[in-house]
């Protein structure tokens, strides 16, 4: 027991550091003061370029995978990530930093996927749909727990921040002691798992849902500040109370995806989709501070429900053996989906006439209606099928 317990945290530990691309932007007005004859926008490229390499080499990743395996193509992007973090602690060499940021970017992009491909592969069930959530909660408290660190040590000065990413390198030895390079199978055999670069409509379906929805629920990120505003019931700080209650609640939330999972199976993404659209509805009507607050940690709580459920279904949707390609288009929508928002936002607010930032989360709630309508609809269809297979 203890074993597995180990095998799991080995499996997990790796998603600590999968979101702290951005745990150092603390430091980016210390660095602009240094850089004196860089433009703020290039100093600031360095929170998020990493993000972008991420998004190339999350596809890149099942292709090398098919040469080294999944757990030396984990390890591979450990070590780069583990080299490129510390490359800003001894450079004083903007140009230098911001390749290192890049780097930083690849090898996160290179072991994004398999982060949750993994635990696929190694688990089943509620088992499975239980590390998933934990997986989610682990990337929280990781980058919760390193932009603190950061914090902490930007009183030095910014280059010590950078410190934060030699947590990488006990990460990377205890992976590669604990997780095999095969998995072990019901009879005992072990076998290299297959790394197959194809996917199909029902993994395809998913990625565009993926987009469409983590697209409005940036809304919540990048329009509650402005809601508050026009509604006089909250201003700036209230918005980022608001939204730092809404990380604990998702934090929660994923650390009972499992047992939510064991009630609701099948039903998971209908109730969550459902829950979202509440919640931008409650956005839409609100009229006073908490109404606002309760509705963005509905949407939260919704997201943080949806999101794993997905991961867990790459697993039983895809072609044998392209669980990890799959899992990387699911990431590359997700990714898409947020650097997107502000645009695709604009264009909904345009077509539906919205002029009010309630008329936005309106016309969200409305979206989110619909896909909440054809996901029961193909629940019930899937459920159909099933009973009709089992009948036979």
């Amino acid at each position: 027991m203890r074993r597995k317990s180990i095998f799991k945290l080995a499996l997990l530990s790796i998603s600590l550091v999968l979101t702290s691309g951005g745990t150092i932007a603390g430091s980016i007005p210390l660095m602009a003061k240094e850089f004196v004859g860089v433009p703020q926008a290039s100093v600031e490229l360095l929170t998020t370029i990493p993000a972008f390499m991420v998004m190339i080499f999350v596809l890149l990743s099942s292709i090398i995978a098919k040469f080294l395996t999944p757990k030396y193509t984990v390890l591979l992007g450990l070590t780069i990530a583990f080299f490129s973090g510390l490359v800003p602690v001894f450079s004083n060499d903007f140009t230098v930093i911001l390749i290192s940021r890049a780097g930083l970017g690849i090898g996160f992009g290179l072991f994004n996927a398999f982060a949750v491909s993994l635990i696929s592969d190694f688990f089943e069930g509620t088992e499975r749909a239980q590390l998933i959530g934990f997986q989610a909660a682990f990337q929280s408290l990781g980058a919760a727990a390193m932009t603190f660190v950061a914090g902490q040590l930007l009183k030095i000065n910014w280059h010590q921040a950078y410190w934060v990413y030699a947590i990488i390198l006990p990460i990377a030895v205890v992976f590669f002691l604990v997780i095999p390079k095969t998995q072990t199978k019901d009879n005992g055999n072990e076998v290299r798992p297959k790394v197959v670069l194809k996917t199909n409509v029902a993994v395809v379906s998913l990625v565009v849902f993926l987009f469409i929805t983590i697209m409005l629920d940036m809304a919540t990120q990048i329009k509650l500040a402005q809601l508050f505003l026009e509604n006089h019931y909250g201003n700036e700080t209230d918005a980022s109370s608001a939204l730092s209650l809404a990380q604990l609640v998702g934090l929660i939330t994923a650390l009972m995806f499992g047992t939510i999972y064991k009630i609701l199976k099948k039903w998971m993404l209908p109730v969550a989709v459902l829950a979202m659209a509440v919640g931008f509805f409650g956005l839409n009507i609100a009229d006073n501070l908490f109404l606002a607050m309760a509705s963005v940690l509905f949407v939260t709580a919704a997201f943080a429900m949806y999101v794993p459920y997905l991961f867990t279904q790459v697993a039983h949707l895809s072609p044998e053996g392209s669980n990890a390609f799959s899992t990387s288009l699911l990431l590359v929508g997700a990714n898409l989906g947020a650097s997107m928002s502000p645009y695709g936002l604009a264009i909904i607010g345009d077509v539906v006439g919205a002029s009010t930032t309630n008329a936005l989360f309106g016309a969200g709630s409305i979206i989110l209606l619909v896909l909440a309508i054809v996901v029961i609809v193909v629940t019930i269809h899937s459920a159909k099928n099933s009973n009709r297979m089992e009948v036979k």
